[in-house]
């Protein structure tokens, strides 16, 4: 039996304000529809600071700046959004940034509508952690489920964990998850799965290392639970994204010469690379993919010349069959 021809998914532009300073791309689902949010990092001189700005890309969501983050030093930092507890259905957003202290980073959660900073990396003042992200999922049914706000990141460029809020209010608790140099993990049934990027040799471009894909499945204390799968095989790739797709997994991640579009539809079955039409925008120049995954719709970004005058985002949809 012949399967379905993977679609094609084409990219086309969406306006970004303050597009020539545009550094990182995300995707977060308000009032049940995608967001874009775009920052752009003030560093020519003190003092320093991150803006984010939100693109309604279905016509409803918030639109305009939505953050500003005052920074110390001129780093762009890495940071991921999620809809504030209880406000899915709202404009309502937590954001989770890494702040940059020299050889050490630490990271905040920070309330976009108070401005309110928690830090959650206070218990390791000597370690450095970066590449925050939500957990996603967390709280959805999943099994375990994780608190609401619970973050993934790396420690000292080398492993992977899970930061999640002690009971009776104290300091986070890390969760290991092994070695990876980027990670994005997603709860889900029987367990969360995590996306890891591991090291491998070449080149950095835009600041982040070359490494391969792996995929695996987790138990209730974030040990593995089965064996990895490598949706691009042993391409090497430099920036990745995830998002649940039922129950199943799309993963996006930028390489040398192509964006890269992974889906699994269950847990257990074949990854299937989709093609990609980048619309006559060249694939080298991007960076930040992002993926979201909201009522069947798959809604990709990527960012195009970055911190460039010809800065732009690039945006495809593709109904999940």
């Amino acid at each position: 039996m012949n399967e379905t021809p993977p679609p094609s998914l084409a990219l086309s532009p969406a306006a970004l304000p303050d597009a020539p300073l545009a550094d990182a791309l995300r995707l977060v689902a308000l009032d049940g529809a995608p967001v874009l949010l775009a920052s752009s990092t003030h560093s020519a001189a003190p003092p320093h600071r991150t803006d984010i700005w939100a693109l309604p890309l279905a016509g409803r969501g918030p639109s305009g700046a939505v953050a500003t983050i005052p920074q110390l030093l001129p780093a762009l930092p890495r940071w991921d959004a999620a809809a504030a507890d209880g406000a899915a259905d709202g404009g309502a957003l937590s954001f989770v940034v890494e702040v940059a202290g020299g050889a050490v980073n630490a990271l905040v959660r920070l309330d976009g509508a108070s401005g309110v900073r928690t830090s959650l990396t206070a218990h390791r003042p000597f370690a450095s952690f970066s590449g925050p992200r939500f957990v996603r999922g967390a709280g959805a049914g999943s099994l375990p489920a994780p608190s609401p706000g619970a973050v993934s990141a790396v420690v000292d460029n080398a492993t992977a964990v899970v930061l999640e809020a002690a009971a009776a209010g104290g300091g986070s608790v890390d969760h290991p998850i092994g070695e990876c140099i980027d990670v994005v993990v997603l709860a889900g049934s029987p367990g969360p799965t995590a996306v890891c990027k591991r090291v491998a040799p070449g080149a950095s471009r835009g600041g982040a290392l070359p490494g391969t894909v792996r995929v695996s499945a987790r138990d209730a204390a974030y040990g593995a639970a089965g064996a990895e799968d490598a949706p691009f095989g042993d391409r090497r790739v430099f920036e990745i994204d995830a998002d649940r797709a039922g129950g199943g997994l799309v993963i996006v991640a930028t390489s040398a010469a192509h964006l890269l579009v992974a889906h699994r539809p269950a847990p257990g079955a074949a990854f299937r690379v989709l093609p990609v039409d980048a619309g006559g925008a060249d694939p080298a120049t991007f960076s930040a993919p992002c993926v979201l995954v909201t009522d069947r719709t798959v809604t990709l970004a990527v960012l195009s010349k970055a911190r460039t005058p010809d800065a732009r985002a690039l945006v495809a949809t593709w109904p999940l069959p």
